[in-house]
């Protein structure tokens, strides 16, 4: 069994996101390790209780997913029910002295995943947000006084009516994704249209992190969502006279923000338009996004899924989510952090979807260029490809 390595939730809500359709004789073990009093719930008891399912289950398909909480979750298909339970109650017996083992029902839950997918990936989506609040509030509490206060709700309504007056395109930010095969020049494909949050927050709330509370933030995003598209549709000369793309919320994507700026745009824009959409916001609102690409796909405009990586990637079923094009971020754990399995599916994954249909964006240096290329990926984005595309516009963007 291969067990999940970071971000667990939400890798673990993109493995039953991809299961749907072939979720028949997958069965679920979620062991409740976080109910377990503190002497019992440290880190080498979590991995002792990893390798004991690892051991009884690994001869099956499966994963293990450690999430934050040290909750564990394992997926396993081809085990007979009493595989799977006699795995629970071994398992269970390493902790016979913590009160938790002595109450029926209490240490694990198990799924059927054929008539529980629903089920588990609302759990997930619950998860993610608990994640989120706790993380958000440790941020809270580390920050020192005076540097870099949370965002609140109070400092964003003070945002919002600022926002609803400045000049947002001061703050637009360009950086192209090209086609670059190896000793050739790039050639720009579209640009990407943003906003730099980074370069709002140094001279509006300079002492306070935006970053410090992930839902607010996502608020502020959906508020910069809609003035960036209310930009555009004012001014479409300025922003359309090329292919470009706009990386938004699922959220903004049914709102009145962007029905209206659809309706603005002259017809047949829509199909020179790329909407990013990041992984984190598609697994948390899946249901919502499936509604926003029927009217996105119908109107013209080409879906990325965006905010990929070598153990991401592979987990989207993405034929059936729809998206056009793939976005993964490149950082030097995909070169030198990934394990020769990893390595391999990573890959193979690219491989399955065409490299045509994938883009590596963060390139800041030759050799995340050459990584890329390594790979097949010739479409590229980032500060080395900015420099070679235009020398002398070097440091405009840093990503």
């Amino acid at each position: 069994m291969i067990p999940a390595i970071g971000n667990a939730e939400e890798q673990l809500a993109a493995f039953l996101m991809q299961l749907e359709p072939k979720k028949i004789g997958w069965q679920v073990a979620f062991i409740h390790l976080s109910r377990l009093s503190p002497a019992f719930r440290r880190d080498f008891s979590v991995r002792i209780a990893l390798n004991s399912l690892h051991d009884q289950l690994g001869r099956f398909e499966g994963r293990l997913f450690r999430l934050s909480n040290n909750d564990v979750v394992a997926l396993v298909r081809g085990a007979a029910v009493a595989d799977v339970n006699e795995a629970i109650f071994k398992l269970k017996a390493l902790y016979q002295d913590d009160p938790l083992a002595q109450r029926d029902g209490a240490f694990a839950t198990w799924y059927d995943l054929s008539v529980s997918l629903g089920e588990l990936l609302d759990q997930c989506r619950q998860m993610i947000a608990r994640k989120a609040q706790r993380e958000a509030a440790a941020t809270a509490e580390t920050v020192p006084a005076g540097d870099g206060e949370p965002l609140d709700p109070l400092r964003l309504s003070k945002l919002q009516s600022i926002l609803a007056s400045l000049d947002i395109s001061a703050h637009i930010r360009r950086q192209s994704v090209c086609v670059m095969l190896p000793d050739h020049k790039p050639e720009r494909v579209f640009d990407e249209i943003y906003v730099r949050i980074a370069d709002l927050q140094r001279p509006l709330m300079p002492n306070v992190d935006f970053l410090g509370n992930r839902w607010l933030f996502q608020t502020l995003t959906q508020l910069l969502d809609a003035r960036v598209l209310a930009l555009i549709a004012r001014r479409p000369g300025d922003y359309l006279n090329g292919p470009i793309s706009l990386n938004l919320n699922v959220d903004t994507l049914m709102s009145e923000a962007f029905l209206n700026f659809d309706e603005a745009i002259k017809s047949g824009s829509q199909r020179s338009i790329v909407i990013e959409i990041q992984a984190f916001d598609l697994i948390a609102n899946v249901r919502s996004f499936l509604m926003g690409r029927e009217f996105l796909h119908s109107r013209g405009y080409r879906l990325c899924l965006d905010g990929l990586n070598a153990i991401t990637l592979p987990l989207f079923e993405r034929d059936r989510l729809g998206f056009d094009l793939f976005k993964v971020l490149w950082d030097e754990t995909l070169d030198a952090g990934l394990d020769s399995a990893r390595a391999a599916n990573f890959a193979k994954s690219i491989a399955a979807i065409s490299g045509p249909r994938v883009i590596m964006a963060r390139c800041q240096d030759d050799h995340a260029i050459n990584f890329a290329h390594k790979l097949g990926l010739a479409m590229l984005q980032g500060r080395a490809v900015d420099n070679r595309l235009n020398p002398q516009a070097r440091h405009r963007n840093r990503n």
